[in-house]
Protein backbone atom coordinates (compact mmCIF):
# COMPACT_ATOMS: atom_id res chain seq x y z
CA UNK A 1 0.00 0.00 0.00
CA UNK A 2 1.31 3.35 -1.17
CA UNK A 3 1.58 5.82 1.75
CA UNK A 4 1.73 9.00 0.08
CA UNK A 5 2.64 11.15 -2.61
CA UNK A 6 4.31 14.70 -3.46
CA UNK A 7 2.30 16.33 -6.00
CA UNK A 8 2.32 20.51 -6.73
CA UNK A 9 -1.60 20.96 -5.61
CA UNK A 10 -0.89 24.85 -4.18
CA UNK A 11 -3.17 26.29 -7.66
CA UNK A 12 -5.72 24.01 -6.78
CA UNK A 13 -5.77 25.16 -3.22
CA UNK A 14 -5.44 28.80 -3.64
CA UNK A 15 -8.22 28.97 -6.44
CA UNK A 16 -10.59 27.15 -3.93
CA UNK A 17 -9.73 29.70 -1.37
CA UNK A 18 -11.06 32.46 -4.00
CA UNK A 19 -13.04 35.04 -4.20
CA UNK A 20 -16.80 34.09 -6.08
CA UNK A 21 -16.57 36.69 -8.48
CA UNK A 22 -19.76 37.30 -10.38
CA UNK A 23 -22.34 34.93 -9.29
CA UNK A 24 -21.27 36.53 -5.33
CA UNK A 25 -21.68 40.40 -6.94
CA UNK A 26 -25.29 38.95 -8.43
CA UNK A 27 -26.32 37.33 -5.11
CA UNK A 28 -24.89 40.60 -2.70
CA UNK A 29 -27.72 42.89 -5.54
CA UNK A 30 -30.19 40.63 -4.95
CA UNK A 31 -29.74 40.31 -1.20
CA UNK A 32 -29.91 44.14 -1.06
CA UNK A 33 -33.49 44.05 -2.98
CA UNK A 34 -35.23 40.85 -1.28
CA UNK A 35 -34.06 42.09 2.66
CA UNK A 36 -35.37 45.58 1.85
CA UNK A 37 -38.54 46.18 3.72
CA UNK A 38 -41.16 48.13 1.86
CA UNK A 39 -41.36 51.69 2.50
CA UNK A 40 -44.94 51.94 3.71
CA UNK A 41 -44.73 48.44 5.68
CA UNK A 42 -44.93 50.45 8.91
CA UNK A 43 -48.10 52.58 7.98
CA UNK A 44 -50.35 49.78 7.04
CA UNK A 45 -52.25 49.42 10.18
CA UNK A 46 -50.11 46.30 11.00
CA UNK A 47 -49.73 45.26 14.92
CA UNK A 48 -46.40 44.95 14.13
CA UNK A 49 -43.85 44.04 11.13
CA UNK A 50 -42.01 40.13 11.76
CA UNK A 51 -39.05 39.18 9.22
CA UNK A 52 -39.24 35.92 7.83
CA UNK A 53 -35.89 34.74 7.41
CA UNK A 54 -34.69 32.58 4.59
CA UNK A 55 -31.45 30.88 4.42
CA UNK A 56 -30.86 29.31 1.14
CA UNK A 57 -27.41 27.30 -0.76
CA UNK A 58 -25.47 29.29 -2.92
CA UNK A 59 -26.17 27.33 -6.07
CA UNK A 60 -30.39 28.35 -5.63
CA UNK A 61 -29.67 31.65 -3.64
CA UNK A 62 -30.74 34.18 -6.10
CA UNK A 63 -34.08 32.42 -7.44
CA UNK A 64 -35.14 32.02 -3.88
CA UNK A 65 -34.32 36.03 -3.15
CA UNK A 66 -36.30 36.84 -6.41
CA UNK A 67 -39.20 35.21 -5.00
CA UNK A 68 -38.45 37.21 -1.34
CA UNK A 69 -38.47 39.95 -3.70
CA UNK A 70 -41.65 39.86 -4.87
CA UNK A 71 -43.11 38.43 -1.64
CA UNK A 72 -42.25 41.74 -0.20
CA UNK A 73 -44.00 43.84 -3.37
CA UNK A 74 -47.10 42.42 -1.49
CA UNK A 75 -49.00 43.18 1.55
CA UNK A 76 -48.49 40.29 3.70
CA UNK A 77 -50.01 40.20 6.84
CA UNK A 78 -50.73 37.31 9.08
CA UNK A 79 -52.71 37.60 12.57
CA UNK A 80 -52.76 41.52 12.36
CA UNK A 81 -49.23 41.22 11.93
CA UNK A 82 -46.76 42.20 8.78
CA UNK A 83 -44.15 39.75 7.57
CA UNK A 84 -41.43 40.94 5.35
CA UNK A 85 -39.12 38.23 3.98
CA UNK A 86 -35.27 38.56 4.37
CA UNK A 87 -33.22 36.03 2.34
CA UNK A 88 -29.72 35.17 2.14
CA UNK A 89 -27.22 32.67 1.32
CA UNK A 90 -26.25 30.46 3.69
CA UNK A 91 -23.98 27.65 4.19
CA UNK A 92 -25.97 25.02 5.13
CA UNK A 93 -23.72 23.41 7.87
CA UNK A 94 -24.39 26.64 10.08
CA UNK A 95 -28.18 27.02 9.22
CA UNK A 96 -28.09 23.58 10.46
CA UNK A 97 -26.17 24.15 13.75
CA UNK A 98 -28.64 26.96 14.53
CA UNK A 99 -31.34 25.11 14.12
CA UNK A 100 -30.20 21.89 16.38
CA UNK A 101 -29.27 24.90 19.06
CA UNK A 102 -25.69 24.86 18.76
CA UNK A 103 -24.15 28.14 18.95
CA UNK A 104 -25.85 29.84 15.56
CA UNK A 105 -29.35 29.35 17.48
CA UNK A 106 -27.97 32.56 19.45
CA UNK A 107 -27.75 35.21 16.55
CA UNK A 108 -30.06 35.85 14.17
CA UNK A 109 -29.17 33.64 11.30
CA UNK A 110 -31.32 30.91 12.57
CA UNK A 111 -33.97 30.90 9.50
CA UNK A 112 -37.48 30.62 9.91
CA UNK A 113 -37.39 28.54 6.12
CA UNK A 114 -34.38 27.04 4.84
CA UNK A 115 -33.19 25.38 1.36
CA UNK A 116 -30.34 23.46 1.64
CA UNK A 117 -29.14 21.49 -1.32
CA UNK A 118 -29.95 18.06 0.47
CA UNK A 119 -32.71 16.80 2.61
CA UNK A 120 -29.77 14.91 4.49
CA UNK A 121 -29.25 18.15 6.41
CA UNK A 122 -32.77 18.35 7.28
CA UNK A 123 -32.21 14.54 8.73
CA UNK A 124 -29.24 15.29 10.57
CA UNK A 125 -30.74 18.69 12.00
CA UNK A 126 -33.33 16.65 13.21
CA UNK A 127 -31.22 14.50 15.22
CA UNK A 128 -31.46 17.05 17.86
CA UNK A 129 -34.49 17.63 20.27
CA UNK A 130 -34.34 21.05 19.35
CA UNK A 131 -34.84 19.99 15.27
CA UNK A 132 -36.70 17.54 16.13
CA UNK A 133 -39.33 20.00 17.69
CA UNK A 134 -39.28 22.99 15.17
CA UNK A 135 -38.66 21.49 11.52
CA UNK A 136 -41.13 19.88 9.39
CA UNK A 137 -40.66 16.13 8.17
CA UNK A 138 -42.04 16.25 4.99
CA UNK A 139 -40.26 19.56 3.16
CA UNK A 140 -41.19 20.16 -0.53
CA UNK A 141 -38.53 20.23 -3.01
CA UNK A 142 -38.08 22.83 -5.42
CA UNK A 143 -35.39 21.50 -7.68
CA UNK A 144 -33.15 18.18 -7.81
CA UNK A 145 -29.67 17.90 -9.11
CA UNK A 146 -28.07 14.50 -8.53
CA UNK A 147 -24.26 14.51 -7.15
CA UNK A 148 -21.44 13.65 -10.48
CA UNK A 149 -17.45 13.50 -10.88
CA UNK A 150 -16.20 15.52 -13.30
CA UNK A 151 -13.31 16.05 -15.25
CA UNK A 152 -12.28 18.05 -18.63
CA UNK A 153 -14.38 16.74 -21.81
CA UNK A 154 -11.50 13.92 -23.21
CA UNK A 155 -9.26 13.95 -20.53
CA UNK A 156 -6.42 11.23 -20.55
CA UNK A 157 -7.10 8.21 -18.69
CA UNK A 158 -10.79 9.09 -17.28
CA UNK A 159 -13.51 6.70 -18.43
CA UNK A 160 -16.71 7.03 -20.27
CA UNK A 161 -19.83 8.81 -18.70
CA UNK A 162 -21.34 5.62 -18.80
CA UNK A 163 -18.36 3.72 -16.92
CA UNK A 164 -17.40 5.92 -14.16
CA UNK A 165 -17.21 4.30 -10.93
CA UNK A 166 -16.89 5.81 -6.92
CA UNK A 167 -13.78 3.69 -7.15
CA UNK A 168 -12.13 7.05 -9.28
CA UNK A 169 -11.94 8.67 -5.98
CA UNK A 170 -9.76 6.36 -4.38
CA UNK A 171 -5.89 6.93 -4.43
CA UNK A 172 -4.13 4.77 -6.96
CA UNK A 173 -7.15 5.03 -9.22
CA UNK A 174 -6.46 7.81 -11.53
CA UNK A 175 -4.15 7.20 -14.09
CA UNK A 176 -2.65 9.89 -15.10
CA UNK A 177 -2.71 10.62 -11.21
CA UNK A 178 -5.19 13.49 -10.60
CA UNK A 179 -5.74 15.41 -7.70
CA UNK A 180 -9.45 14.47 -6.31
CA UNK A 181 -11.14 17.56 -5.38
CA UNK A 182 -14.56 17.44 -2.97
CA UNK A 183 -16.45 19.55 -0.55
CA UNK A 184 -15.52 19.34 3.12
CA UNK A 185 -18.02 16.52 4.38
CA UNK A 186 -19.10 18.91 7.04
CA UNK A 187 -19.86 21.24 4.39
CA UNK A 188 -21.78 19.86 1.96
CA UNK A 189 -24.06 16.49 0.97
CA UNK A 190 -21.45 16.19 -1.99
CA UNK A 191 -18.58 15.32 0.30
CA UNK A 192 -20.85 13.10 2.54
CA UNK A 193 -21.84 11.29 -0.47
CA UNK A 194 -17.93 10.76 -1.41
CA UNK A 195 -17.18 9.74 1.98
CA UNK A 196 -19.64 7.65 2.10
CA UNK A 197 -19.09 5.97 -1.60
CA UNK A 198 -14.97 5.90 -0.65
CA UNK A 199 -15.96 3.80 2.96
CA UNK A 200 -18.29 1.28 0.68
CA UNK A 201 -15.62 0.34 -1.77
CA UNK A 202 -13.43 0.04 0.85
CA UNK A 203 -15.41 -2.17 3.19
CA UNK A 204 -14.87 -2.52 6.79
CA UNK A 205 -12.13 -4.33 9.07
CA UNK A 206 -8.68 -2.95 9.68
CA UNK A 207 -7.52 -3.20 6.03
CA UNK A 208 -10.41 -1.14 5.28
CA UNK A 209 -9.46 1.81 8.01
CA UNK A 210 -6.29 1.80 7.17
CA UNK A 211 -7.02 2.02 3.33
CA UNK A 212 -10.10 4.69 4.44
CA UNK A 213 -7.15 6.60 6.37
CA UNK A 214 -4.97 7.00 3.41
CA UNK A 215 -7.74 8.29 1.17
CA UNK A 216 -8.75 11.07 3.70
CA UNK A 217 -5.24 11.96 3.89
CA UNK A 218 -5.13 11.90 -0.24
CA UNK A 219 -7.96 14.12 -0.29
CA UNK A 220 -7.51 16.13 2.61
CA UNK A 221 -5.26 19.18 1.22
CA UNK A 222 -7.84 19.51 -1.53
CA UNK A 223 -10.61 20.05 0.18
CA UNK A 224 -13.02 22.72 -0.68
CA UNK A 225 -14.98 24.48 2.37
CA UNK A 226 -18.06 25.68 0.53
CA UNK A 227 -19.22 24.88 -3.00
CA UNK A 228 -16.83 24.32 -5.35
CA UNK A 229 -16.57 26.88 -8.31
CA UNK A 230 -15.12 24.87 -11.42
CA UNK A 231 -14.34 28.23 -12.87
CA UNK A 232 -11.84 28.36 -10.53
CA UNK A 233 -10.55 24.95 -10.13
CA UNK A 234 -10.00 24.40 -13.83
CA UNK A 235 -8.60 27.61 -14.76
CA UNK A 236 -5.43 25.76 -16.07
CA UNK A 237 -7.25 22.35 -16.88
CA UNK A 238 -3.83 21.28 -17.94
CA UNK A 239 -3.03 17.45 -17.91
CA UNK A 240 -3.02 16.82 -14.53
CA UNK A 241 -6.43 18.86 -14.04
CA UNK A 242 -8.12 17.32 -10.87
CA UNK A 243 -11.23 15.19 -10.73
CA UNK A 244 -14.03 16.67 -8.84
CA UNK A 245 -17.13 15.74 -6.87
CA UNK A 246 -19.84 18.17 -7.23
CA UNK A 247 -23.23 18.49 -8.47
CA UNK A 248 -24.31 18.29 -11.87
CA UNK A 249 -26.10 21.67 -11.97
CA UNK A 250 -22.52 23.36 -11.65
CA UNK A 251 -21.28 21.44 -14.35
CA UNK A 252 -24.23 22.31 -15.91
CA UNK A 253 -23.69 25.89 -15.41
CA UNK A 254 -19.93 26.26 -15.76
CA UNK A 255 -20.29 24.26 -19.47
CA UNK A 256 -23.45 26.69 -20.87
CA UNK A 257 -23.14 30.04 -18.76
CA UNK A 258 -19.76 31.30 -19.86
CA UNK A 259 -17.04 30.29 -22.33
CA UNK A 260 -14.19 27.68 -20.20
CA UNK A 261 -11.22 26.64 -22.21
CA UNK A 262 -12.47 23.32 -22.29
CA UNK A 263 -15.76 21.57 -20.78
CA UNK A 264 -16.53 19.34 -18.34
CA UNK A 265 -17.88 15.92 -18.47
CA UNK A 266 -20.36 15.19 -16.06
CA UNK A 267 -19.23 11.18 -14.78
CA UNK A 268 -21.91 9.45 -13.43
CA UNK A 269 -21.15 6.72 -10.74
CA UNK A 270 -22.39 3.58 -11.99
CA UNK A 271 -22.93 1.90 -8.57
CA UNK A 272 -25.31 4.94 -8.32
CA UNK A 273 -25.69 8.63 -6.40
CA UNK A 274 -27.08 11.20 -4.41
CA UNK A 275 -29.49 13.51 -5.69
CA UNK A 276 -29.22 16.69 -4.17
CA UNK A 277 -33.29 17.55 -3.69
CA UNK A 278 -33.17 21.29 -2.53
CA UNK A 279 -35.85 20.91 -0.23
CA UNK A 280 -38.33 23.82 1.02
CA UNK A 281 -38.38 23.22 4.54
CA UNK A 282 -40.21 25.53 7.17
CA UNK A 283 -38.75 25.55 10.60
CA UNK A 284 -40.57 28.32 12.94
CA UNK A 285 -43.35 27.11 15.10
CA UNK A 286 -44.87 30.61 15.07
CA UNK A 287 -48.02 30.07 12.86
CA UNK A 288 -47.89 33.46 10.99
CA UNK A 289 -43.95 32.48 10.14
CA UNK A 290 -45.58 29.28 8.98
CA UNK A 291 -48.29 30.68 6.80
CA UNK A 292 -45.89 32.98 5.72
CA UNK A 293 -43.17 30.12 4.57
CA UNK A 294 -46.39 28.64 2.34
CA UNK A 295 -46.98 31.52 0.90
CA UNK A 296 -43.01 31.92 -0.46
CA UNK A 297 -43.37 28.48 -1.45
CA UNK A 298 -46.10 29.24 -3.59
CA UNK A 299 -44.34 31.95 -5.57
CA UNK A 300 -41.14 29.54 -6.07
CA UNK A 301 -42.99 26.97 -7.41
CA UNK A 302 -44.77 28.95 -9.79
CA UNK A 303 -43.68 28.28 -13.86
CA UNK A 304 -41.57 32.07 -13.81
CA UNK A 305 -39.69 30.65 -10.94
CA UNK A 306 -39.77 26.76 -12.24
CA UNK A 307 -38.38 28.19 -15.35
CA UNK A 308 -35.50 30.74 -13.64
CA UNK A 309 -34.54 27.00 -11.99
CA UNK A 310 -34.23 25.41 -15.39
CA UNK A 311 -32.37 28.21 -16.76
CA UNK A 312 -29.51 27.62 -14.05
CA UNK A 313 -28.88 24.29 -14.91
CA UNK A 314 -30.90 22.30 -12.25
CA UNK A 315 -33.67 19.85 -13.00
CA UNK A 316 -37.31 18.90 -12.27
CA UNK A 317 -37.64 17.77 -8.70
CA UNK A 318 -38.43 14.32 -9.65
CA UNK A 319 -35.40 14.10 -11.43
CA UNK A 320 -36.62 14.63 -14.71
CA UNK A 321 -34.04 17.04 -17.22
CA UNK A 322 -35.67 20.06 -18.88
CA UNK A 323 -35.39 20.49 -22.60
CA UNK A 324 -32.44 23.24 -21.38
CA UNK A 325 -31.21 20.85 -19.02
CA UNK A 326 -30.84 18.24 -21.64
CA UNK A 327 -29.30 20.28 -24.55
CA UNK A 328 -26.31 21.22 -22.15
CA UNK A 329 -23.23 19.78 -22.78
CA UNK A 330 -21.14 17.42 -20.86
CA UNK A 331 -25.03 15.93 -19.34
CA UNK A 332 -26.40 13.09 -19.85
CA UNK A 333 -29.95 13.91 -19.95
CA UNK A 334 -31.60 10.07 -18.05
CA UNK A 335 -31.70 10.34 -14.78
CA UNK A 336 -28.92 8.30 -12.81
CA UNK A 337 -29.42 5.35 -10.58
CA UNK A 338 -29.91 6.92 -7.45
CA UNK A 339 -28.27 5.74 -4.36
CA UNK A 340 -31.04 4.88 -2.01
CA UNK A 341 -29.02 3.35 0.97
CA UNK A 342 -27.46 6.93 2.07
CA UNK A 343 -29.12 7.97 5.21
CA UNK A 344 -29.23 10.33 7.71
CA UNK A 345 -27.10 7.91 10.18
CA UNK A 346 -25.30 6.83 6.93
CA UNK A 347 -24.52 10.43 6.51
CA UNK A 348 -23.57 11.26 9.80
CA UNK A 349 -21.04 8.20 10.71
CA UNK A 350 -19.53 9.71 7.23
CA UNK A 351 -18.76 12.82 8.67
CA UNK A 352 -17.95 11.37 11.89
CA UNK A 353 -15.07 9.50 9.78
CA UNK A 354 -14.21 12.59 8.36
CA UNK A 355 -13.56 14.48 11.78
CA UNK A 356 -11.42 11.98 13.04
CA UNK A 357 -8.97 11.18 10.36
CA UNK A 358 -8.87 14.99 9.88
CA UNK A 359 -8.09 15.92 13.30
CA UNK A 360 -5.00 17.40 13.99
CA UNK A 361 -2.50 15.02 15.74
CA UNK A 362 -0.41 15.55 19.25
CA UNK A 363 1.91 12.75 19.67
CA UNK A 364 4.55 12.30 22.34
CA UNK A 365 6.96 10.02 20.67
CA UNK A 366 9.59 7.77 23.06
CA UNK A 367 12.34 6.44 21.36
CA UNK A 368 13.99 3.55 22.83
CA UNK A 369 17.85 3.87 23.10
CA UNK A 370 18.42 1.00 25.43
CA UNK A 371 20.94 -1.84 24.78
CA UNK A 372 18.54 -4.26 23.33
CA UNK A 373 18.01 -1.72 20.38
CA UNK A 374 21.74 -2.83 19.04
CA UNK A 375 20.14 -6.55 18.28
CA UNK A 376 19.80 -7.53 13.93
CA UNK A 377 15.97 -8.03 13.47
CA UNK A 378 15.66 -11.99 12.36
CA UNK A 379 16.61 -12.58 8.92
CA UNK A 380 17.39 -8.94 8.42
CA UNK A 381 20.95 -6.84 7.90
CA UNK A 382 19.38 -4.03 9.69
CA UNK A 383 19.36 -3.61 13.46
CA UNK A 384 16.36 -2.52 15.66
CA UNK A 385 17.78 0.85 15.68
CA UNK A 386 18.43 1.55 12.21
CA UNK A 387 14.88 0.37 11.31
CA UNK A 388 13.85 2.51 14.24
CA UNK A 389 15.22 5.59 13.57
CA UNK A 390 13.75 4.62 9.50
CA UNK A 391 10.19 4.15 10.96
CA UNK A 392 10.62 7.34 12.87
CA UNK A 393 11.66 9.65 9.47
CA UNK A 394 8.62 8.03 7.81
CA UNK A 395 6.31 8.77 10.52
CA UNK A 396 7.79 12.44 10.47
CA UNK A 397 7.06 12.76 6.83
CA UNK A 398 3.39 11.40 7.22
CA UNK A 399 2.05 13.67 9.49
CA UNK A 400 0.50 16.71 8.43
CA UNK A 401 2.28 20.23 9.23
CA UNK A 402 -0.78 21.15 12.00
CA UNK A 403 0.64 17.71 13.77
CA UNK A 404 2.10 18.89 17.59
CA UNK A 405 5.10 16.45 18.37
CA UNK A 406 7.41 16.04 20.64
CA UNK A 407 10.49 13.49 21.47
CA UNK A 408 12.11 11.77 24.21
CA UNK A 409 14.76 9.26 24.32
CA UNK A 410 14.80 6.32 26.56
CA UNK A 411 18.34 4.80 28.39
CA UNK A 412 19.20 4.10 31.98
CA UNK A 413 22.50 5.83 30.85
CA UNK A 414 20.80 8.94 29.52
CA UNK A 415 19.87 10.31 33.02
CA UNK A 416 18.52 8.64 36.43
CA UNK A 417 15.01 8.39 35.37
CA UNK A 418 15.67 6.79 32.33
CA UNK A 419 14.88 9.65 29.80
CA UNK A 420 16.32 12.51 27.43
CA UNK A 421 13.34 14.79 26.95
CA UNK A 422 14.87 15.80 23.54
CA UNK A 423 12.03 18.01 21.88
CA UNK A 424 9.10 19.80 23.76
CA UNK A 425 5.69 19.51 21.98
CA UNK A 426 4.92 22.02 19.03
CA UNK A 427 3.78 22.42 15.42
CA UNK A 428 5.71 20.94 13.14
CA UNK A 429 5.02 23.77 10.54
CA UNK A 430 6.71 26.50 13.22
CA UNK A 431 10.18 27.19 13.26
CA UNK A 432 12.63 25.82 15.76
CA UNK A 433 15.40 27.50 17.57
CA UNK A 434 17.39 28.52 14.11
CA UNK A 435 15.03 30.58 12.28
CA UNK A 436 15.62 28.82 9.01
CA UNK A 437 14.96 25.58 10.33
CA UNK A 438 10.95 24.48 10.92
CA UNK A 439 10.53 21.78 14.09
CA UNK A 440 9.66 19.28 11.34
CA UNK A 441 13.07 19.55 9.92
CA UNK A 442 15.01 20.00 12.89
CA UNK A 443 13.46 16.36 14.32
CA UNK A 444 13.96 15.36 10.83
CA UNK A 445 18.32 16.07 11.71
CA UNK A 446 17.26 14.86 15.42
CA UNK A 447 16.16 11.29 14.19
CA UNK A 448 18.76 10.76 12.18
CA UNK A 449 21.63 11.58 14.50
CA UNK A 450 19.91 8.75 17.07
CA UNK A 451 22.05 6.03 18.13
CA UNK A 452 21.94 3.24 20.67
CA UNK A 453 23.37 4.74 24.06
CA UNK A 454 23.18 0.69 25.58
CA UNK A 455 21.62 0.99 29.31
CA UNK A 456 18.04 -0.56 30.51
CA UNK A 457 14.98 1.16 28.65
CA UNK A 458 13.38 1.65 31.94
CA UNK A 459 10.30 1.08 29.73
CA UNK A 460 7.30 0.86 32.35
CA UNK A 461 8.44 3.67 34.14
CA UNK A 462 8.83 6.11 31.33
CA UNK A 463 5.19 5.02 29.11
CA UNK A 464 3.50 6.11 32.62
CA UNK A 465 5.52 9.28 32.46
CA UNK A 466 4.59 10.13 29.18
CA UNK A 467 0.88 9.00 29.66
CA UNK A 468 0.69 11.41 32.54
CA UNK A 469 2.56 14.59 30.61
CA UNK A 470 -0.43 14.00 27.48
CA UNK A 471 -3.00 13.77 30.04
CA UNK A 472 -1.83 16.84 31.91
CA UNK A 473 -1.16 18.99 28.23
CA UNK A 474 -4.50 17.61 26.56
CA UNK A 475 -5.40 19.54 23.42
CA UNK A 476 -9.35 18.50 22.69
CA UNK A 477 -8.98 20.06 19.49
CA UNK A 478 -6.31 17.43 18.39
CA UNK A 479 -6.23 13.60 18.87
CA UNK A 480 -3.37 12.90 21.60
CA UNK A 481 -0.98 10.33 21.47
CA UNK A 482 2.36 8.38 22.64
CA UNK A 483 4.03 6.42 20.06
CA UNK A 484 6.57 3.85 21.41
CA UNK A 485 9.56 2.60 19.12
CA UNK A 486 11.01 0.21 21.44
CA UNK A 487 12.97 -3.48 21.51
CA UNK A 488 10.12 -4.26 23.86
CA UNK A 489 11.79 -5.07 26.90
CA UNK A 490 12.32 -3.86 30.58
CA UNK A 491 14.38 -6.51 31.99
CA UNK A 492 13.16 -5.65 35.86
CA UNK A 493 14.86 -1.49 35.28
CA UNK A 494 11.56 0.14 36.18
CA UNK A 495 10.21 0.77 39.47
CA UNK A 496 6.55 -0.51 38.18
CA UNK A 497 5.98 -3.85 37.19
CA UNK A 498 4.80 -4.96 33.77
CA UNK A 499 1.13 -5.45 35.70
CA UNK A 500 1.14 -1.88 37.63
CA UNK A 501 1.86 -0.14 34.24
CA UNK A 502 -1.19 -1.69 32.96
CA UNK A 503 -3.48 -0.77 36.24
CA UNK A 504 -2.28 2.37 36.31
CA UNK A 505 -3.26 3.08 32.55
CA UNK A 506 -6.34 1.01 32.87
CA UNK A 507 -6.75 3.67 35.77
CA UNK A 508 -6.02 6.68 34.19
CA UNK A 509 -7.86 6.33 30.72
CA UNK A 510 -10.79 8.56 30.12
CA UNK A 511 -12.86 8.02 27.32
CA UNK A 512 -13.71 11.65 27.37
CA UNK A 513 -10.68 13.02 27.54
CA UNK A 514 -8.85 9.90 25.61
CA UNK A 515 -5.01 9.73 24.98
CA UNK A 516 -3.86 6.50 23.16
CA UNK A 517 -0.35 4.88 23.01
CA UNK A 518 0.46 2.78 19.64
CA UNK A 519 3.46 0.51 20.33
CA UNK A 520 5.81 -0.23 17.29
CA UNK A 521 7.92 -3.10 18.65
CA UNK A 522 10.85 -4.62 16.40
CA UNK A 523 11.74 -8.35 16.58
CA UNK A 524 11.14 -10.76 18.96
CA UNK A 525 8.81 -10.08 22.10
CA UNK A 526 8.78 -11.83 25.13
CA UNK A 527 6.79 -9.40 26.86
CA UNK A 528 4.66 -9.38 24.38
CA UNK A 529 1.50 -10.04 27.07
CA UNK A 530 2.41 -6.65 28.88
CA UNK A 531 2.77 -4.39 25.87
CA UNK A 532 -0.29 -5.92 24.29
CA UNK A 533 -2.25 -5.26 27.56
CA UNK A 534 -0.96 -1.65 28.41
CA UNK A 535 -1.98 -0.72 24.61
CA UNK A 536 -5.56 -1.89 24.87
CA UNK A 537 -5.95 -0.47 27.93
CA UNK A 538 -5.54 2.95 26.12
CA UNK A 539 -8.36 2.30 23.24
CA UNK A 540 -4.51 2.09 21.48
CA UNK A 541 -2.19 -1.26 19.91
CA UNK A 542 0.87 -3.47 19.33
CA UNK A 543 2.28 -3.93 16.46
CA UNK A 544 5.38 -5.85 16.01
CA UNK A 545 7.10 -6.03 13.12
CA UNK A 546 10.62 -6.93 11.95
CA UNK A 547 10.13 -6.36 8.42
CA UNK A 548 11.12 -2.50 7.54
CA UNK A 549 8.84 -2.49 4.57
CA UNK A 550 5.72 -2.52 7.00
CA UNK A 551 6.83 0.49 8.59
CA UNK A 552 4.39 2.77 6.29
CA UNK A 553 0.87 0.22 6.31
CA UNK A 554 1.41 0.52 10.38
CA UNK A 555 1.75 3.94 10.94
CA UNK A 556 -1.44 4.12 8.48
CA UNK A 557 -3.06 0.98 10.96
CA UNK A 558 -2.23 3.44 13.71
CA UNK A 559 -4.30 6.79 12.60
CA UNK A 560 -6.99 4.51 11.49
CA UNK A 561 -7.51 3.44 15.26
CA UNK A 562 -9.04 7.03 15.55
CA UNK A 563 -11.82 5.60 13.72
CA UNK A 564 -12.92 3.36 16.62
CA UNK A 565 -11.96 5.22 19.89
CA UNK A 566 -12.26 5.25 22.91
CA UNK A 567 -14.03 1.89 22.04
CA UNK A 568 -11.46 -0.27 20.39
CA UNK A 569 -11.73 -4.06 20.65
CA UNK A 570 -7.97 -5.76 20.02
Amino acid sequence: MATGRHRNTSSTRAVLASPLGVTALLVGLIVLASIAVPLGARYLGCGETHYLRVSASLSIAPVVQQAAAEFNKGDREYSGDCVSAQAAETPPHLAMTGLSGGAAARSTTTPDVWVPESSAWVELARISETGAQTIETSPRSLASSPVVLAAPKGAKGVPGQGDAGWDLVLPGERSPDRPLVMVDPNRGADGMATMFAARRELGTGDKADAAMTEFVRDVQLDSAFGEIQPEAVYSDAGASAPLTVLPEQAVWDYNNNGDPPTPLEALYPKEGTVELDYPFVSTSDDPRMRAAADDLYDILSGPAYREELRELGFREPDGTASGVVEDGEGIVAEPPKAGDDLTGDALLASVEDWNRLSMPSRALVLADVSGEMSDDLDGGDQTRMEVAVDAAQLGLSLFPDKTDLGLWTLSSELSPVGRKEVEDLGRLDRTADAPDQTRRERLQRIAGDITVEGGKSRLYDNILAAYEEMQDDYDEDKINSVILLTAGRDGGSSDISGGELVAELQDRFDPDRPVTMFIIAFGAQPDRGTLTDAAAATSGTLYVTDDPDEIGDIFLSSISRRLCVPNCDE
